[in-house]
């Protein structure tokens, strides 16, 4: 049996979702969580298979929760089911080590088929989704460079916190820096690489082996 947590703030669409999952003999909806807090505390009581998580909840946000959860508890699996096909989000959820990445207008049997697939090992990615990763890839699949060559060693650590989904407070905390001084050090970083975000530096940092 494959115990299932849902988490999404909008009670009827949750609720929806357990139906459907519920009516699959494989499949136990043993929680059920409104905001990423909830979530952890079902995760510490139930310690479910898999976690299907909204990204827009209050109080702690799907990524956030994800981040943690995969910290804490590697048996867990996560799928990130959500209305949003956003670059960012897709890539940050990534960054946090999800299992999948669904949007919500999948139909209920591809819902049921995608958390065995995910349950089994593989992981998971709506069509639009993979286009979404291609076409960022793309735009970054010729931008080579040898980087100690133009990022100073905390730079380099930086970058490195940054793709592992830390935020500048976090970064600062771990490098004994105010939080003003990393976003300082984070936008000459993007000068020096000729680049707008933060995805961008965690994308490059994944593909010059910094992490």
């Amino acid at each position: 049996m494959i115990n299932v947590v849902l988490a999404d703030d909008q009670i009827l669409l949750r609720e929806s979702i357990g139906y459907i999952l519920d009516n699959d003999e494989d499949i136990a909806v043993v929680g059920m969580a409104g905001d990423g807090y909830e979530v952890l505390e079902l995760c510490e009581k139930l310690r479910p298979d898999i976690i299907l998580m909204d990204i827009e909840m209050p109080k702690l946000d799907g990524v956030k929760a994800t981040k943690i959860i995969k910290e804490k508890y590697k048996d867990t699996k996560v799928i990130i089911l959500t209305t949003f096909e956003n670059t960012d989000n897709i890539i940050e959820s990534f960054v946090a080590e999800t299992d999948g990445y669904i949007v919500k207008n999948i139909s209920h049997k591809d819902l049921v088929f995608t958390v065995k697939c995910v349950c089994s090992g593989l992981t998971v990615i709506h069509e639009s989704v993979k286009q979404i990763i291609i076409n960022r890839f793309k735009g970054l699949s010729d931008y080579k460079l040898k980087y100690k060559g133009v990022l100073t060693e905390k730079e380099i650590e930086i970058v490195r916190l940054i793709a592992q989904g830390n935020s500048n407070k976090e970064i600062g905390n771990t490098l004994s820096y105010s939080e003003g001084t990393i976003k300082n050090n984070v936008s000459k970083i993007l000068e020096k690489l000729n680049m707008s975000d933060r995805m961008q530096i965690a994308i490059f940092a994944i593909e010059n082996g910094i992490i």
